[in-house]
Parts: structure tokens; C-alpha cells; sequence
């Protein structure tokens, strides 16, 4: 169960990046739509804690969990969409699929994690088959951009992601997924809005048609609210590497349903990079069976 959760989780948020393209395409206002979709997922997760029993951990474990959200929904968000506007989506990609060895090194150097070598090919196999599936184009060179400020950017939002994940494990084990949960993406929603408001948020809602609108209910219910659950699930199920290997999954499903939605290009290899990005989940996994 767990592992289904993890993977249905990172489908999900495989197509909520075909739906940032398509609303940032109209919009390019990456603070409004993060405030937006953690906003409105915090909205729908709320009335799921009526009636429920739920105890309140110490405020210690509240603050670590409200720092943990403000990484993960907040700055993590706000690094990947500026880095956006320097270099293309696909080497972002090959970046983001760094999330598991990074998740594995700072799991194994706070203690909260083992690192042998079966994770660490796993990880490397994961990243390997991410630049595969994405081909040719996340090498290309960008002409339009000679810094390194969009890889600093993107690489900067992977250690956010990784840190959640080594972190967020232990702190679930025992108490409210649900609640955390909450917790996390409303700190980050805060963290976000002093700068959704300098984009002029109230200007920004109202220049979203009937199709952006529609892809943001998208991100907020089944790719942040319903996704960021399972996820959060799975990572208090398992530990930080079985749960992180997951991610790269991610972008190629992203590639994919460019391909279907989008008429994007696909590479050659495409298959060849799903199956060893695929194969990254089972080895680290299968050891433990």
C-alpha cells in the first residue's frame, strides 16, 4: 500500500507540471499560482479534521514540521519557477531527479537514514534514466541564458525537497499524516504570499480564463491536497530513501503527458529511461521483501 501511494502520488504530480506550463504560459506569476494551490489545498483538506480525534504534538515537533513546510510548499516552489525562466523544463528535470541521492546523504548524515551502496546506485540508475527519457534537449545549449543562476536555483530547490523527505519520516511515525500535513502547506502558503501580493495577486485571479482556473482546482485537490497526503503517508510508512526513490518518476510521466496533452516531442529513448527510473524503486525495495 504504501508503495502504490508513493506512486500514484508522483503520477499525479507528473501532470501538475504539464498544468504549471499551461497556466504560467498565460500567467507568469509563480508566487500567485503556489499561494493559489497550497492555499485552496489547505481549504480542502481543513473540513477532513471535523469531528476527528486528533492530539496535538509537542511544539517542538509543530515548529520543526511548520520549517519543514516552508521549504518544501514555500521556497522549494519559488526557487523551481524562477529557475524556470532560465532553463528549459527538461534539465530542470534532470536536476529535480537528484532529489533521491540528495535525500539519502542527508538522511545518513543526520542519522535518520542508512546509506549503502544498493541506494546509491538506485539513485544514480533513477537520474540516469530521467536524462534518458527527457533525450537530447535537456542538454541543449541555452542561448538565451549564460549564468548558472537557474541551475544554482533549481539545485537549491532539490536540497529543500530532499530535506523535507529525510526529515518528515521520523516526525509522522505515530501521529496525524493529516495534520502535519496541514500544518506544512500553510506555513509554506504564508511564507509565499508577501510575495504573491507584490505580483498583484487580485490582478493576476483575474486574468485566468475558464482553462487556468480549471487546472488549478488540478493542482490544488488531486496534485497537491490528494498527492502531498500519499506522499506524506508513504514517507511515515517507509524511510526517506524508499519513499524519495520515487520522485524521479515525476518528471518523466510530466514528459509523457506533454507528449499526449501538449503534442510535445518525445525522445527515442523515452521507454528506456521510464524503465530504469522504474527500476530504481524496486532495488532499493527489494532487499527488505
Amino acid at each position: 500500500m504504501p508503495h502504490g501511494a508513493l506512486l500514484l502520488s508522483v503520477v499525479l504530480l507528473g501532470l501538475s507540471f504539464v498544468a504549471i506550463r499551461a497556466i504560467m504560459a498565460d500567467q507568469q506569476a509563480a508566487a500567485s499560482l503556489g499561494f493559489l494551490r497550497y492555499g485552496l489545498a489547505t481549504l480542502i483538506l481543513l473540513p477532513l479534521l471535523w469531528r476527528r480525534r486528533i492530539v496535538m504534538p509537542p511544539l517542538k515537533i509543530v515548529l520543526t514540521v511548520i520549517l519543514l513546510g516552508i521549504l518544501q510548499f514555500g521556497l522549494f516552489h519559488l526557487f523551481v519557477n524562477t529557475a524556470l525562466k532560465d532553463i528549459p523544463a527538461s534539465r530542470g528535470a534532470v536536476i529535480f531527479a537528484l532529489i533521491p541521492i540528495m535525500t539519502v546523504l542527508i538522511a545518513a548524515i543526520s542519522g535518520r537514514d542508512s546509506l549503502n551502496s544498493i541506494k546509491l546506485f538506485a539513485a544514480i540508475l533513477s537520474i540516469i534514466g530521467v536524462a534518458l527519457a527527457i533525450g537530447e534537449k535537456a542538454f541543449t545549449a541555452d542561448t538565451a541564458s549564460s549564468s548558472w543562476l537557474g541551475e544554482t536555483l533549481f539545485f537549491m530547490a532539490v536540497c529543500c525537497g530532499a530535506t523535507y523527505n529525510a526529515f518528515s519520516s521520523r516526525l509522522m511515525q505515530n501521529r496525524s499524516v493529516l495534520l502535519l500535513t496541514i500544518i506544512g502547506m500553510s506555513a509554506g502558503t504564508m511564507v509565499i504570499f508577501p510575495v504573491a501580493y507584490s505580483e498583484g495577486i487580485g490582478e493576476v485571479m483575474a486574468g485566468y480564463d475558464t482553462r487556468d482556473w480549471l487546472w488549478i482546482l488540478y493542482l490544488a485537490g488531486p496534485a497537491a491536497a490528494f498527492s502531498l497526503f500519499l506522499f506524506n503517508w508513504g514517507l511515515q510508512q517507509l524511510s526517506p530513501s524508499q519513499a524519495a526513490i520515487y520522485v524521479p518518476i515525476a518528471p518523466i510521466m510530466a514528459a509523457a503527458f506533454g507528449a499526449l496533452i501538449l503534442d510535445e516531442h518525445l525522445s527515442h529513448l523515452f521507454l528506456v529511461g521510464l524503465a530504469c527510473a522504474v527500476a530504481g524503486p524496486i532495488i532499493v525495495n527489494w532487499r527488505r521483501k
